[in-house]
């Protein structure tokens, strides 16, 4: 089945609770547990108000991201009507008026600003900073190739950096470098599922995006590249002065590497066989395997922790 499709072939669409939760995108918010990764690297739970910012922070980061998805699928209204999946959306199937929803995103802006200003005068800046990065990237980079994952990628690590900021802890240059490849790795397989999914020729362009049929071997060598960097930035950082402080046995995060390299090759292989949901964190959250790994990495870092 093609990707797009014709207007008058929409799905279904939910009922008024549901309809509101999917347009907040609230299982979205899992993406805003990043925030929490300073906090663990950084070792910070000695400080007992720093769990505090950092619980007031993700809900406030939440708010603005929500208002950013919501002025994002009004802008893409047009788009999302052609969509197999997206036309079941709230906005694009006219469950919910855009005057309402922009409103609602109007509100969730200002009060998690005003969450954000209660953090710190940083914070706020940083979720400002998030705030207008999301617009540019609705309204322009997200049509421009390269600079649209680019731009995905900063967002996700800007969530590294809200995180620290929240708490007040330095970012670890090896801990935005790990997370900077990752994320650059994930945003390429959002495009590439994308591009899997749809049965336009080869040279047309995606509506809405910067990419054709044609450029998805380009895009799948850029992805794969930087996955594995990001594990190589891993490798790397286990034998640094900084794990040597922090951990008591530094050397068992070596276990995570394999780990990760699998967790990554698995999330490519997918996408090669066309298997892969248009969001990868979406695909995670609902895939066992994952699930697996995430806990195998869990485990790992915990062991490193502990004197035995």
């Amino acid at each position: 089945m093609s990707e797009y499709q014709s207007p008058l072939s929409r799905p279904p669409v939910e009922p008024g609770l549901i309809a509101w939760l999917r347009l907040l995108r609230v299982h979205h918010w899992v993406k805003n547990t990043l925030l929490a990764v300073p906090y663990l690297m950084a070792h910070a739970w000695v400080e007992p108000r720093a769990f505090n910012k950092l619980l007031v922070s993700f809900f406030t980061f939440s708010l603005v991201a929500s208002a950013s998805y919501i002025l994002n699928d009004i802008a893409d209204i047009s788009f999302d009507r052609l969509h197999v999946d997206k036309a079941s959306r709230p906005l694009a199937s006219g469950r919910i008026k855009a005057p309402i929803a922009l409103f609602v995103a109007m509100l969730l802006a200002f009060l998690g600003g005003f969450g954000a200003w209660l953090v710190s005068t940083d914070f706020l800046l940083v979720v400002i900073l998030y705030a207008v990065l999301t617009t540019v990237y609705t309204r322009l980079l997200k049509r421009l190739a390269l600079l649209d994952v680019m731009a995905l990628a900063s967002l996700w690590a800007l969530r590294l950096w809200a995180g620290a900021v929240a708490i007040g802890v330095e970012l670890s240059v090896w801990l935005l470098s790990f997370g900077g490849f990752l994320f650059f790795s994930l945003a390429i397989v959002k495009r590439c599922a994308e591009l899997q999914a749809g049965t336009l020729p080869s040279d047309v362009v995606l509506p809405g995006r910067g990419y054709a049929r044609r450029d998805l071997l380009t895009l799948q060598i850029f992805g794969m590249a930087t996955s594995v960097m990001s594990v190589l930035v891993l490798a790397l950082f286990v034998d640094s002065s900084s794990a040597q402080l922090r951990y008591l046995h530094h050397e068992r995060l070596w276990f995570i590497c394999p780990v990760l390299w699998f967790w990554l090759g698995r999330i490519w292989l997918m996408t090669g066989r066309g298997q892969m949901h248009h969001d990868p964190i979406t695909y995670s959250l609902t895939d066992r395997v994952s699930w697996a790994a995430f806990l195998a990495l869990s485990l790992i870092w915990v062991s490193a922790l502990l004197a035995f």
